[in-house]
């Protein structure tokens, strides 16, 4: 009996499963379809002269002409190697741009799937990290959107004058540069996160990163390095700075993790669970040791 019951449980996941990914689909999807097709001038989809004489502009055109005209310094040419370069950036803008429209759905739903399966002690582990994970990562992707791409553009125009050069850039590399930096900058902002939450399970030491601070620091630049490959040392100093930063405040907040009590072992935790013989949020009877109720999936430590 207690085997059909997990059965039904594993099936009852999987299709809960089913159905999350299937909305985080929809959603991308419409999102996506929306930055395609809906025009920045809501009036063109009563003005047929806008589709038939090409004046059309869809939504994400003025994400696009905001990006070159902020990132792009006065004097570069963005031009198109390609025939089919511009349709691509086209379809990926609006595939990153309806990813980061999506993210609330996506994370909520993510979300939903976990909750059940956390102690009251995890919920509030998961809230920590994943609000902190959220600020560095807007933060690191602002800062790679606002300081570091018009840097690098910057420089291009720099050393075309020094060398006498006119400083061109494809379309595609242009924005793919944008887009890489401002995706790979917020996940180096989110470094000290993920230290953090290894700090707080006891799988990393503050005071053994301390030790091999240098080491560590190397580690972090050589990443920094991988992000901005065309940006030269430069570039890297500043995106490498800031990163060290938050990285040290990261090292003094999880110092706190290791005074205190050890967290309880898995048998420890079992043994818990036998003072009670049912599920504290269905009712269902347990047979112990039982982590998980075989009814509605809910952790019971």
């Amino acid at each position: 009996m207690q085997d059909k019951s997990k059965g039904a449980t594993f099936w009852g996941h999987l299709t809960e499963l089913k159905q999350r990914v299937k909305i985080i689909f929809i959603t991308l999807i419409a999102t996506t379809i929306f930055f395609m097709v809906f025009p920045a001038d809501p009036w063109d989809l009563l003005n047929s002269h806008a589709w038939v004489n090409g004046f059309y502009k869809p939504a994400i055109t003025i994400v696009l002409n905001w990006i070159k005209g902020y990132v792009a310094p006065k004097g570069l040419q963005i031009i198109s190697l390609e025939i089919g370069a511009p349709l691509e950036v086209y379809f990926l803008a609006s595939l990153f741009f309806a990813l980061l429209v999506s993210s609330p759905v996506i994370a909520y739903e993510i979300y939903k799937f976990v909750d059940p399966a956390l102690r009251s002690d995890e919920r509030r582990t998961v809230y920590s990290f994943v609000t902190g994970f959220t600020l560095l990562f807007v933060i690191g992707a602002m800062f790679g959107l606002l300081v570091l791409s018009p840097f690098i553009t910057w420089t291009v125009i720099l050393f075309s004058g020094i060398v006498g050069s006119t400083p061109i850039i494809s379309v595609m590399d242009f924005y793919s540069m944008v887009f890489t930096f401002t995706i790979f900058t917020g996940l180096a902002f989110t470094i000290p996160a993920i230290f953090v939450l290894l700090a707080k399970f006891r799988l990393v030491k503050a005071s053994t990163m301390t030790k091999y601070r240098l080491y560590i620091w190397a580690i972090i630049y050589i990443i920094t390095a991988i992000i901005t490959p065309d940006g030269g040392p430069l570039a890297d100093a500043l995106l490498f700075f800031p990163v060290i930063v938050i990285w040290e405040i990261a090292v003094v907040v999880a110092k706190r993790y290791e005074k205190g009590v050890e967290p309880l072992t898995g048998l420890e935790k079992v043994s818990k669970t036998e003072s009670s013989d049912k599920c504290k949020f269905c009712g269902k009877k347990l047979k112990p040791p039982s982590v998980f109720c075989p009814k509605c999936g809910k952790a019971q430590l």
